[in-house]
């Protein structure tokens, strides 16, 4: 994929966010190609400019052919031509000083949820999106079947186009466990978290020199899919098994406890990795690739590369995704992955053009942009067969003996979620990626008990300056504290006494703001 990652050259190309596998490339110098002429307003149906346009786009990402024949198809049914800037690391950061400056190119993407984003609709930076609605319909019609992305807007207004998800492939922080492993020990697959921590127990006693349990970039990852399903969650978080669906501070609450005990249980008896917490997420992979680790609570999709990394060590090695185990509470839940992404792609409101810009970004969403940014060129990429579009053999055999032929092929056609989409269509991923990751996706959404991470419901001034003095408070203080309950170094007796410094610094004070912005919304 890096040989793709060319970067800050004429093209075409949108707004997404680094996955936490991406790779870095080096940056080059954009040439400006500036527009020759004032377009004026399209007409309706026509393209999105009655001339050629060209705008200027910032966007986190380092893997896009810049070559693709997409591009020169999405200018020939839009007229508009992007100058693309790439920025390969700390793109947060460089988005925050841009806002902080007043210095935007036309378009460019913010993260969703983040006050840079509130911040710069709040002080008029962004073009507000609800007032071009007429040049946005297919938007429109999405947002009238789709409430969530209602949560998206401040002070009642739109100022954003949001990456949503046409068809998933569904995905979910899964237990992912060796298999053939099981089989080899002659073990029952777990089904409750004592079953799964006597079955790591039997691992590091069968493979004295292995990591049973590993994870990656600190206390926040590692807890966060294991907590909820063992009847809890981390900071703060929706749970739909209390009244009907509430806002909780997890660690503020006694049932976060068992959580704590498990894990420092399982750190104590050398069965979780002692690296967890400085583990990048490449660290974590190549344990779990090389077979030192044998179980991870993540992204179930991660398996699919592992199994075959896996293959040349040991034929018969192979990750799979475990049924729900059933906690304390009697419950057997998980987390799926939220339908939408949500990341926000603003326009400038020092635009020349916003009827373009906005019918620009508008096209993405409707059958021929959402078909173009999953599949590429009809012809060239693909073909219509019975009325679906199909990926033309050639292209299939060309990526199918490569380790992650999915992406490698999202990245040369520019297509799907880290590429230009919009409207995010994962049928290609059918197409392109091992049975498993299909035979996981149908067990993730015909399982009783996994639900969708939800999107935080919009907050007024007020809420959101109160929510950022009260979760930089509390939310540092259990930054710091976990990983001390976890290895040991204060014991987990002392939790009741952390909890109630957390209620004393506003942890229940964050849930009220949470549940009356959520009522609020749902009362709209």
């Amino acid at each position: 994929m890096n040989k793709q990652g060319k970067v800050l050259l004429s093209s075409m190309a949108l707004m997404l966010t680094v996955t936490a596998c991406s790779d870095s490339s080096s940056k080059q110098t954009v040439k400006e190609v500036p527009s020759t002429s004032t377009p004026k307003p399209a007409a309706a149906g026509s393209k999105a400019s009655d001339v050629p346009l060209t705008v200027k786009i910032l966007k986190g990402s380092s893997n896009i052919n810049l070559q693709a024949p997409l591009f020169d198809y999405i200018f020939e049914k839009t007229n508009v031509k992007i100058q693309l800037e790439l920025v390969t690391t700390n793109f947060e950061q460089k988005a925050q000083t841009i806002i902080a400056t007043n210095s935007l190119p036309d378009i460019m993407e913010v993260a969703y949820g983040k006050q840079m984003y509130v911040d710069g609709a709040k002080n008029g930076l962004f073009l507000p999106i609800s007032d071009y609605m007429s040049d946005a319909p297919n938007l429109a019609k999405i947002m009238k079947e789709n409430k969530e992305i209602a949560k998206n807007n401040i002070d009642g207004k739109i100022y954003s186009f949001p990456k949503l998800g046409a068809w998933k492939l569904q995905l979910a922080q899964g237990a992912m466990i060796r298999y053939d492993l099981l089989e080899e020990l002659g073990l029952e697959a777990p089904k409750t978290f004592d079953d799964l921590y006597k079955v790591l127990k039997k691992f590091k006693e069968k493979y004295p020199n292995s990591i049973p349990y590993t994870g990656r970039e600190n206390a926040f990852n590692l807890l966060k899919p294991i907590a909820f399903a063992m009847g809890s969650g981390n900071r703060i978080y929706y749970d739909p098994n209390i009244e009907g669906g509430k806002y909780v501070y997890g660690q503020a609450h006694p049932e976060f406890k068992p959580v704590l005990e498990f894990m420092s249980k399982l750190f104590k008896e050398k069965l979780l990795d002692p690296d967890y917490a400085v583990n990048t997420a490449d660290a974590m992979k190549e344990k779990l690739a090389s077979g030192r680790s044998l179980f991870y609570y993540d992204n179930n999709s991660f398996g699919v590369n592992f199994n075959e990394a896996l293959k040349p060590i040991n034929p018969k090695a192979r990750f799979e995704l475990l049924p729900l185990m059933k906690n304390d509470r009697g419950q057997t839940r998980g987390w799926m992955y939220k339908k939408d992404w949500m990341h926000n792609i603003v326009i400038s409101s020092k635009t020349k053009n916003p009827h373009e810009l906005v019918r620009f970004l508008d096209w993405f969403y409707g059958e021929e942009g959402t078909r173009a940014t999953a599949y590429g060129v009809e012809g060239v990429n693909y073909k219509m067969e019975n009325g679906k579009p199909v990926i033309l053999d050639s292209v299939l055999q060309k990526y199918a003996q490569m380790k992650d032929p999915f992406r490698n092929m999202q990245t040369d056609l520019a297509t799907g979620f880290e590429q230009l989409a919009l409207n995010v269509d994962e049928h290609p991923m059918v197409e392109t990626s091992a049975p498993e990751l299909v035979k996981w996706k149908d067990m993730i959404t015909t399982e009783k008990g996994y639900v969708y991470e939800v999107v935080a419901p919009p907050f007024t001034n007020d809420e959101l300056s109160r929510l950022k003095t009260l979760q930089s408070k509390v939310d540092t203080l259990v930054d710091q504290e976990m990983d001390k309950f976890i290895i040991g170094v204060r014991p987990v007796s002392d939790f009741d006494k952390f909890s109630q410094q957390l209620i004393d610094s506003g942890a229940l004070e964050i849930e009220k703001i949470y549940n009356e912005a959520n009522q609020r919304y749902l009362k709209q």
